[in-house]
């Protein structure tokens, strides 16, 4: 019996010190005398020539198609990709430096994740990007694991292999890249400052108004009945809302012809700006989310004077300026229905009883624990 169990504690020894001895052999470089240089030594100069790039993994498969300068996530509408985005995996991707040899056995490409690459063989976590002009195929990768290192900053280092090869390399540069479709998609919706807002109003269907007016001070806004006594229903809500268009982002999108709002109720939102600009949103609630289409508009008869302190910040602009600014932005956003963040959904259909109350019914603001709430 005992004979018995020294055997099988010397087999599990040995089995052990095997398992070891492979995972140092993938993870060392076999080869350390080699000047291995760049992953891509030609992709820089070639990288003009991409027009269409191909994600595949685990978590999502889609493409992006250049036409022109700009980029379009084909399978999602054609909608814009984040140009800086995709430039910046590109030029990532052309600037990855070899650091070791990994190996070259599909049987180990597991271990370190940068399996999957062929049709033969299974499943994986990595990540397989293809870039290509046309039909005429320029570089592939195959991204895998990220190995831990001590630098929380700076290039990181990463398992990979080129996808028309079998050998692993051991990269460092900056390949965070995202295998999620949504990910890539031009998030913002508009940029419109809230120094420029000069009034607010939002309609309810049964077509009663609240309006919000700038009340001569930067970031200052109360109703016209009560000004600066205005009572909203927390501090900074009248900021909130009339802040609604400044970096507004959209958590997903579709065309406008393709959405049906059904039964639900629409609210219009109309912020006007000193210098004339109007952008007009329609909101709905559907299924649990917020959904807006927007148009914009040049209204001569709506330019005003701005505060004083307004006026410093050089942020205001000519007639014609906001007429070509309008023209953009209504041909760039009118097509697509968004959906938006429950914060700027509820504020874009807030009805007057929702927005002001009587001085004696002011809700509180709770106390700010985080250190980033208004000041």
């Amino acid at each position: 019996m005992t004979k018995k169990l020294n055997s099988l504690t010397i087999l599990f020894i040995v089995t052990v010190v095997m398992v070891l001895l492979m995972l140092v052999t993938i993870y060392r470089a076999e080869d350390n005398n080699d000047d291995f240089g760049l992953l891509f030594p030609d992709l820089y100069e070639q990288l003009s020539q991409v027009n269409q790039i191909q994600f595949s993994s685990s978590e999502d498969q889609f493409s992006l198609q250049r036409e022109g300068e700009d980029w379009y996530i084909k399978d999602h509408f054609n909608y814009p990709a984040n140009f800086d985005d995709v430039k910046r995996m590109l030029i990532d991707m052309s600037e990855a430096k070899i650091l070791e040899r990994k190996t070259d056995n599909p049987e180990q490409y597991d271990v370190i994740g940068v399996e999957g690459a062929e049709p033969e063989v299974a499943g994986g976590e990595s990540l397989k990007i293809n870039l290509s002009n046309g039909d005429e195929h320029i570089a592939g990768l195959v991204l895998g694991d990220t190995r831990d290192v001590t630098l929380q900053t700076g290039p990181k280092q990463f398992f990979v292999r080129r996808a028309d090869e079998q050998e692993s390399w051991l990269v460092q540069g900056y390949l965070q890249i995202s295998p999620v479709m949504l990910n890539w998609i031009q998030g913002e919706i508009i940029n419109l400052a809230r120094e420029r807002i000069a009034k607010v109003e939002i309609i309810q269907p049964n077509g009663n108004k609240a309006v919000l007016v700038n009340l001569g001070k930067k970031d200052k806004f109360g109703t016209p009945e009560q000004g600066k006594d205005t009572s909203f229903k927390y501090e900074q809500l009248g900021y909130d809302i009339a802040g609604s268009l400044h970096q507004m982002r959209m958590e997903d999108v579709q065309p406008v012809k393709q959405f049906s709002r059904g039964d639900a109720e629409v609210v219009t939102a109309k912020f006007t700006t000193f210098d004339g600009l109007v952008v007009t949103s329609e909101t709905s609630f559907n299924d649990g989310f917020y959904y807006a289409t927007f148009d914009a508009e040049f209204d001569a008869n709506a330019v005003k004077p701005a505060p004083e302190d307004i006026q410093k910040l050089d942020i205001l602009k000519s007639a014609d300026a906001v007429r070509t600014e309008a023209e953009k932005l209504d041909k760039r956003l009118a097509p697509w229905v968004y959906r938006v963040s429950g914060f700027v959904g509820t504020n874009l259909m807030r009805a007057r009883a929702d927005i002001v109350s009587e001085s004696s019914n002011v809700i509180p603001m709770p106390p700010d624990m985080t250190g980033f709430g208004p000041r």
